[in-house]
């Protein structure tokens, strides 16, 4: 299987909720990582992304520490990379600065692999990771297209600042995949009604169809939906002690993409999606995701 990841590296700096403050690779970092832990040995692993003079090191760490990373598609630029600063005011909630942000993911750079891949893993990581337009290109040819819309649905000030807000070309971002995610609160924030999330729901597989609409909850797991009135609940795993739950929504999202690429029962592949949500919370920012194929292979066992 090829898998085709699109989405900014990004450096984060991460505010938890308990004072501590952590560095480390994030962004398109943590589903990429979280592929590697579920790639088999004849599984094509190709992230496309450019990254700045300042993530030479965090590329380079990333290659070493997870070898199913096929990274020859993505190029450094000279200018900085992409920064966020996260601060948390709960488990579940946090607050977001855009410091700086590269340029979308060129077309050129994406159509070449995509006529390959089997499965398109694509995380809105700033808003602008790829054009409407090239989103709008990457279904068709019997691949999957997982799409976490993420930052669709937020808007950014001056300051960097984000703020979730609707998204004026809603209808076009939810069309231009078959698996759709966000979490609960950039749900409530993406689609412009005074109604609830039913509505919501109701209004989103009216415009798009797609095969799957998952909503993350935080400490409450997450709904699957295959239809408005068609839910499939996941409870969260609690870990030994949360550390920093930034990056579960990525873990468990690229974890069910990969599941279902394969074909394997929603229920399964939801089951592991919550085990990789869970050890990414026990651990700050994505250091020490090397260890996710172990845990994965212990719950399984």
């Amino acid at each position: 299987m090829t898998i085709l990841v699109l989405g900014h590296l990004v450096l984060d700096e991460i505010h938890s909720y308990d004072g501590k403050v952590y560095h480390s690779p994030g962004g398109i970092a943590f589903p990429l990582t979280a592929f590697s832990a579920v790639t088999k040995a004849d599984d094509s692993l190709l992230p496309v992304f450019p990254y700045g003079i300042d993530a030479v090191d965090a590329m380079r760490a990333l290659r070493v520490m997870h070898p199913a990373i096929d990274a020859r598609r993505c190029w450094e630029v000279p200018d900085q990379n992409t920064r966020v600063r996260l601060f948390h005011v709960s488990a579940a909630e946090y607050n977001t600065q855009l410091v700086r942000s590269l340029g979308p993911i060129p077309w050129d750079r994406i159509e070449a692999p995509l006529a390959a891949a089997d499965l398109v893993y694509l995380n809105m990581m700033t808003g602008h990771d790829i054009s409407l337009e090239t989103a709008a290109r990457l279904r068709g040819g019997g691949r999957l297209v997982y799409i976490d819309l993420h930052m669709i649905a937020y808007r950014v000030h001056a300051d960097g600042r984000r703020e979730r807000a609707p998204a004026e070309q809603w209808m076009k971002w939810v069309s231009a995949g078959d698996v759709l995610q966000c979490n609960e609160h950039e749900f409530a924030a993406l689609i412009p009604t005074d109604g609830g999330e039913a509505e919501r729901l109701h209004m989103l597989f009216e415009v798009a169809s797609p095969r799957h609409v998952i909503i993350t909850r935080g400490e409450a797991g997450a709904d699957i939906f295959s239809a408005p009135e068609t839910r499939l609940h996941v409870d969260a795993i609690s870990p030994r002690q949360v550390v920093d739950p930034t990056g579960c929504g990525d873990a468990f999202g690229s974890t069910l993409a990969m599941g279902l690429a394969r074909g394997e029962a929603l229920t399964h592949a939801a089951g592991r999606a919550a085990q990789a949500a869970s050890y990414v919370a026990g651990i700050p920012g994505s250091l020490g995701m090397e260890g996710l194929r172990a845990h994965l292979g212990r719950s399984a066992a």
